[in-house]
């Protein structure tokens, strides 16, 4: 019978700065996508909300933020109730009627849209709210899965760079 001899092999150690920048790397990739969306929803606007993206590595999870300080598109996005809107600096609104607006609820983009026709004048109107496009929702749920898939080919690129790709 022969002898059988079997040596341990210790793997070389994953190299920490190598992961961590693969992480980054991977969580400004997402992220930068994720802002075209988000730029795609406002593409026909006159005044564009600017998106701001913030990457974190931190207590062990890769997380990114894409925010806007944009009330306006808050109030599109998140929609709005009935309420009453009177005049700030004039005595009296003005605005046209019959419009279309540039959003509608549940589609990522933006269209041209329609003034509508007018001008009508009013001390105050009763606005019946706008309902939510629901923007942030979409593409948070369009994003989930890409998102995992991406830090995990990012580890593997960082694992590759230590020595250990398969």
């Amino acid at each position: 019978m022969g002898v059988v001899k079997a040596k341990a092999l210790k793997p070389k150690a994953l190299k920490d700065k190598d992961m961590r920048l693969e992480l980054l790397n991977g969580l400004r990739s997402i992220a930068r996508q994720v802002v075209k969306d988000y730029e795609a929803t406002t593409s026909s606007w006159k005044n564009k909300p600017k998106f701001e993206t913030v990457v974190s590595l931190k207590g062990g999870e890769a997380a990114f933020l894409v925010d806007t300080n944009s009330e306006i598109y808050g109030y599109v996005d998140q929609g709005t109730k009935p309420h009453i809107i009177r005049p700030v600096k004039a005595k009296v609104l003005a605005f046209n009627v019959g419009g279309s607006p540039k959003t509608r609820p549940g589609v990522l983009g933006s269209t041209g849209g329609s003034a509508g026709s007018g001008p009508v004048f009013a001390k105050g109107v009763r606005h019946p709210g706008t309902k939510a496009r629901q923007f942030s929702k979409i593409i948070n749920e369009k994003w989930q899965k890409r998102f995992a898939s991406e830090m995990i080919d990012s580890m593997r690129r960082a694992r590759a760079k230590s020595g250990h790709a398969i």
